[in-house]
């Protein structure tokens, strides 16, 4: 496993924070943005395939892994500590991949100040709400974890039937090393981070339009099985100037992991095009 580094985040005017992150290898920077109850351990084993020619670094966002656990929980702040992150480790320029919610980040970023990014990734993500949380599911949720914490979802998780995709990430690292990243991640999450970072990606403003001027080469990845995203995959591709769209087969939301060779390929030709 990587080792861990801290660096105090000033990205965010109101609540700077310590964010936690991996940093491996050497050139142009690649900068992993991990999803909703997620981490940088979720990159932990793809890391190294892109050492060799890039500075790789993932990082925990706030409310999540062994970042600080402070608020405000909004995909706005956790954009302006992307740009905190960069500014830090004077990084004036990088790629950058961004998961699921750290998509929508990347959005955001990619809006702000698109001259800080050679190319994008969009990855298993969304331009606008996908109301996937119903209020009723939120309130359940909300009730579970204010009782037990966010791990307290794990019982319920492990009962939860697998697809055939979903099996396929499990058995990329193995039955009980997966379990025990979920219960890690999940032990690590600060409550009110899931529970106001989950009301608010049903409620902002959609960023589908704006797209349409951003320029920076990027890639729209999406797992073939990942039903949710795929139509909001195919809306940001044709939304985008410089976008590509590409499919990764027999995955679902965690390509990385569910179909790990395919998903190495398209970033590796997404990078090689992009520095080309």
């Amino acid at each position: 496993m990587h080792t861990t580094h801290f660096l105090h985040n000033k990205g965010s005017s109101d609540a700077p924070i310590e964010t936690a992150y991996f940093d491996i290898g050497a050139g142009a920077p690649l900068v992993l943005l991990h999803g909703f109850t997620g981490a940088k351990l979720d990159f932990a084993d793809q890391m190294g395939w892109f050492a060799d020619d890039h500075r790789v670094l993932a990082l925990d966002q706030r409310g999540h892994g062994e970042s600080s656990n402070q608020g405000p929980y909004l995909l706005e702040t956790m954009t302006e500590d992307l740009f905190g992150f960069l500014d830090a480790l004077d990084i004036g320029r990088c790629h950058l991949l961004g998961h699921s919610m750290g998509g929508m980040v990347a959005i955001r970023a990619l809006l702000a100040q698109p001259e800080r990014f050679a190319s994008a990734i969009l990855m298993d993500t969304t331009a606008y709400p996908l109301g996937l949380f119903t209020a009723k599911t939120r309130a359940q949720l909300t009730e579970l974890i204010r009782a037990g914490g966010c791990v307290s979802m794990l019982d319920g998780m492990r009962h939860q039937r697998l697809s055939a995709a979903e099996q396929r990430g499990v058995d990329f690292v193995g039955e009980a090393e997966h379990w025990r990243r979920i219960r890690v991640k999940l032990e690590q999450m600060d409550t009110e981070a899931f529970i106001e970072l989950m009301t608010h990606m049903e409620n902002y403003d959609s960023r589908l339009e704006a797209l349409a001027g951003v320029t920076t080469p990027t890639t729209v990845l999406v797992g073939a099985k990942d039903k949710p995203f795929i139509k909001p995959s195919k809306q940001m591709q044709r939304a985008l100037p410089n976008g590509e769209l590409k499919v990764i087969p027999k995955a679902a939301h965690c390509p990385q992991y569910e179909n790990a060779d395919a998903w190495r390929q398209a970033v590796a030709e997404h990078l090689a095009a992009a520095s080309s």
